[in-house]
């Protein structure tokens, strides 16, 4: 499979899916994960996500810019099972792109129209790794940021 397939399918899964698993550490004796929802800008390959300056996952990513995470389904058939592994680093938005992008994660979940004072941050994805047992058996896609 040519790397443009592998990014279609894998931007595809990401859009179709609203929930990742952040993963953040500060060191080897203080980490942690947090489920957050996300708006998927595709032409940045970032995930928007709020998230309170003083939650632990955030007070670690302002010491740790670098994070890890995956997306997954649950599913009982081995056979439908798809999930990405990821890695990037995270960072506040603010004035035109937190506004942009505020837009754009309201529509997704207009119930966020009431967290307009909940900072808004960006995760760059750097690194991803699918797992698509629908294409074959273990099948996995790869992208990674130039």
């Amino acid at each position: 499979m040519s790397s443009l397939d592998s990014i279609k399918i894998i931007k595809q899964y990401i859009r179709n899916n609203h929930v990742f698993t952040l993963c953040t550490t500060c060191s080897l004796e203080d980490i942690w994960c947090a489920n957050c929802f996300y708006w998927f800008d595709e032409n940045q390959m970032r995930l928007v996500f709020l998230s309170e300056k003083k939650t632990r996952h955030a007070q670690m990513m302002q010491k740790n810019l670098f994070v890890s995470g995956s997306i997954s389904t649950q599913e009982i058939a081995v056979s439908d099972l798809q999930g990405i592994q990821f890695t990037g680093s995270v960072a506040l938005l603010a004035g035109k792109d937190d506004i942009n992008a505020r837009k754009h994660y309201c529509l997704r979940f207009p119930v966020a129209l009431a967290a307009i004072q909940v900072p808004l941050w960006e995760l760059q994805l750097q690194e991803i790794k699918m797992v698509n047992n629908q294409l074959g058996f273990g099948t996995k896609l790869y992208w990674q940021r130039d």
